[in-house]
């Protein structure tokens, strides 16, 4: 992804002008509240930015039609003050953000490369060192079906332990797509408008397990027994993990606990021979023990995986800041074409940001030059991967490859 200019800034501000004026952009929050920042070089060229109404926010919209357009998570007494400690904080949202970029998935393999600077190595995947001189990389980096749906199954694990864990109604619940490569949920309730940062730093790390303590959750060895919590009496992420173990356990292959254990099939048979005894166990706070003196760090290599696999890859930089800005819902992502959509919560399991997102549906074909991009698809359009060739494509998929700055126009 890289920045653009001349025609094709033109083109795409063009294509942002005209859908604004068709629409009416309608924040859940009090905008002569919030600082406001856009861009259309950067993501954001100018911050500072402020709107005494949803009106006028439509109108700048409208007349300057910037790529990219973000508020602050926090309400401010002079949103447009400056430094920031003068802005006087009233309280912030709590808001969550999942980027594909941050999660291992296998597709990035087939998407992504990378290219060293100084030595001119190059391969596939995303690699931030060179593998041939170990200097840092230029990566390359798209988005799949793939990796954008790893960040809506973290949404889901992060919605369920915002409900079961900490007690957030739905009504305080708001996701959108980014617009790009993840998904936002933003918190919005008087419960947590006026949490210091510390508290927000705290209530991440619970949500992330970010080093968790697991002795603190009723997991602990004596010397002799590997205790846990009982699953009638554990709660939040202990019963989580005593439900993962009871799973494993009861239906789990030999090769699925070497993947977590370590262990050889040979010393696991024997182990794995009385499930239904070893259910039992765990049921009553016990962890079975692995014959041959090996029980801790038997079950600590386990739980340490099942920590990994429930672990949720936050962005930490955007949940701690109180003066963080976020892209607005529901507005224009410049480098894909795609919108910021706010989902409901009972259609999130369905919704498909490739198709549901497009916003410059009624641009027919465009001419464009493609530097390289691999497969994507936008809209009811795919395009197999390619380079530098010259090609026409509907309006939609070739905003995405200009934004993206992978395409000029011809």
């Amino acid at each position: 992804m890289g920045a653009i200019f001349g025609n094709e800034m033109t083109w795409l501000r063009g294509l942002v002008q005209k859908y604004y004026s068709s629409v009416t952009i309608a924040p859940a929050y009090d905008v002569s509240r919030r600082e406001f920042g856009y861009g259309s070089i950067q993501k954001i060229d100018t911050r500072h930015a402020g709107f005494a109404t949803n009106a006028e926010l439509n109108a700048f919209l409208r007349n300057v039609s910037p790529l990219f357009i973000s508020a602050s998570v926090s309400q401010f007494l002079n949103p447009e003050a400056r430094p920031n400690p003068t802005k006087g904080l009233v309280g912030s949202d709590l808001i969550y953000e999942f980027d594909a970029d941050d999660i291992p998935t296998d597709c990035k393999q087939i998407h992504d490369s990378w290219a060293c600077p100084h030595c001119g190595a190059q391969g596939k995947g995303r690699v931030l060192k060179c593998t041939s001189c170990a200097h840092g990389t230029k990566v390359d980096e798209w988005v799949c079906s793939e990796c954008v749906n790893a960040t809506k199954t973290q949404t889901f694990s992060l919605l369920s332990v915002l409900r079961d864990d900490i007690g957030f109604s739905d009504d305080a619940i708001s996701v959108n797509f980014s617009g790009s490569k993840g998904y936002h949920t933003h918190i919005r309730s008087t419960a947590v408008f006026s949490l210091p940062k510390s508290a927000r730093v705290e209530l991440m790390d619970y949500l992330s397990l970010h080093e968790m303590d697991l002795s603190s959750l009723g997991f602990a060895f004596d010397g002799k027994q590997y205790s846990c919590p009982p699953p009638s009496q554990a709660k939040g992420h202990a019963l989580r993990l005593v439900r993962e173990i009871i799973r494993l356990v009861e239906s789990a292959s030999i090769e699925e606990w070497g993947v977590f254990s370590g262990v050889s099939p040979r010393s696991l048979r024997p182990f794995l021979s009385q499930r239904q005894r070893l259910v039992q166990e765990v049921r009553a706070g016990i962890l079975p023990p692995l014959p041959g003196k090996r029980t801790e760090p038997f079950w600590n290599s386990v739980l340490s995986a099942l920590v990994d696999r429930h672990r949720l890859f936050i962005d930490r930089q955007t949940s701690g800041d109180i003066y963080k800005l976020i892209r607005v819902p529901d507005t224009i992502h410049g480098s894909t074409g795609l919108l910021a959509k706010t989902i409901s919560l009972d259609s999130l399991p369905e919704f498909d940001p490739f198709a549901e997102c497009v916003a410059f549906s009624w641009v027919s074909q465009r001419k464009v030059f493609v530097k390289a991009c691999p497969t994507i698809r936008i809209g009811s359009e795919t395009l197999d991967g390619l380079s530098e060739k010259e090609i026409t494509v509907p309006g939609p998929l070739a905003a995405y490859l200009v934004g993206w700055g992978a395409a000029t126009l011809r």
